[in-house]
């Protein structure tokens, strides 16, 4: 019995302790933060980014950003940075839309000397998509099946996170 009280009273002082520092340095819900970050796709391109010079300002759990970055901060210390890993149906409520997916003959693509490989960003003039495979009509003809959906609609994002400052 003695243990278990031993044990207990470590516990529950090592918990206020934990509490205490976390506190006063850890962002909580509430509080006004500033942060930097950089999103980039999975091959290494800049979707978004701020500076220093222009950082992000919010209070953490308004719901006035967005939801994975305001439950993402908590916990962070001021000056630490965090990578954040974001699925398309966590952004800005943005649904993927099936209908964005064109049957597009293969001779379109020949006449502007595209290579067609499969799960590869592609462009049709002013319009990007990625070519999700090859079927064939009735007819026999090739059909490309490409997806013109927004990239932040379909890719997963990384978002480098770094929190400047805590208003007190």
């Amino acid at each position: 019995m003695k243990k278990i009280i031993s044990f207990l009273s470590i516990t529950v002082f090592s918990l206020f302790i934990i509490a205490g520092c976390a506190s006063k340095n850890s962002i909580k819900v509430w509080d006004i933060i500033s942060i930097t970050y950089t999103a980039t796709f999975p091959d290494g391109k800049i979707f978004d980014q701020n500076t220093e010079q222009t950082p992000l300002m919010f209070t953490v759990g308004s719901g006035n950003i967005i939801q994975w970055l305001d439950e993402g901060v908590v916990g962070m210390k001021i000056g630490s940075t965090k990578t954040m890993t974001i699925t398309p149906d966590q952004w800005y409520g943005k649904i993927y839309d099936t209908s964005k997916i064109q049957k597009i003959s293969q001779l379109i693509f020949d006449k502007l000397s595209i290579k067609i490989e499969n799960w590869t960003t592609q462009k049709l003039g002013d319009i990007e998509g990625i070519v999700k495979w090859t079927e064939k009509d009735e007819d026999g003809n090739v059909l490309v099946l490409f997806d013109i959906n927004p990239r932040e609609t379909r890719d997963v994002l990384k978002y480098k996170v770094t929190i400047l400052a805590k208003q007190k």
